[in-house]
């Protein structure tokens, strides 16, 4: 009998935490059923949308390298469409930089810097990728007479790069006349280099070359 009560006395708990909790216990189950269906199916959707956005892209570079014109008009073309369509992917980030280069080696040195800026909004900045944005759209500004803003770019980033970035600040000094500065942006990636563990390469020549100029305008004047 008290084995019977105590059956009872469960039954009648169970009762009533089910009717107080019950509905939220359902409901709870089915948002972890729903949430994890629902996740799945995001994951298969976002593995389709990466799958066709590098089809798209794979398509687009075969288009882009024909030396038929019609051809690569068309890779062109497909090449906005993966960044209008695919945008939040890294395929959208190629697809910029290469029209980047194409309109830099067609002088649209502004429809370059677009590309690129559009691209930067798509890379994280610190990511090899991103630096790589940032410094080619710092060349363009600076082909295009930004001088100052390809340097500000240069100034503040540069952690995955900081050879390239100590190169293309040298540069930019160097184009405008200002052989000191450019001299010690060669010194910082050659510099940079050597903590890499790679040879300055060219970087030695250019630097040879303006301290021989600097020192010979120091003895002339």
């Amino acid at each position: 009998m008290a084995d019977h009560l105590e059956d009872d006395e469960q039954v009648e708990a169970l009762k009533r935490w089910w009717a107080e909790n019950g509905r939220s216990t359902i409901f709870a189950v089915v948002l972890a059923v729903g949430g994890t269906v629902g996740w799945q199916q995001y994951q298969l959707w976002t593995d389709s949308q990466t799958a066709s956005a590098a089809d798209a892209w794979a398509s687009a570079q075969a288009q882009l390298g024909s030396e038929d014109a019609r051809q690569r008009e068309q890779g062109e073309a497909a090449a906005q469409a993966i960044i209008s369509e695919f945008s939040d992917s890294t395929y959208a980030l190629f697809a910029g930089l290469q029209l980047a280069k194409m309109a830099v080696e067609e002088g649209e040195l502004t429809v370059a810097e677009t590309y690129l800026r559009d691209a930067l909004v798509i890379a994280d900045p610190e990511s090899e990728l991103g630096q790589l944005v940032q410094l080619r759209l710092a060349r363009v500004l600076a082909a295009n007479g930004d001088e100052a803003a390809a340097l500000a770019i240069l100034s503040q980033s540069g952690e995955t790069m900081p050879v390239a970035f100590a190169t293309a600040r040298g540069d930019i000094h160097l184009a405008a006349g200002r052989q000191q500065e450019a001299l010690s942006a060669y010194l910082d990636a050659r510099a940079a280099s050597l903590a890499m563990g790679n040879p300055p390469g060219l970087l030695d020549t250019k630097i040879t070359s303006l301290e021989s100029r600097l020192s010979a305008q120091e003895q002339s004047s």
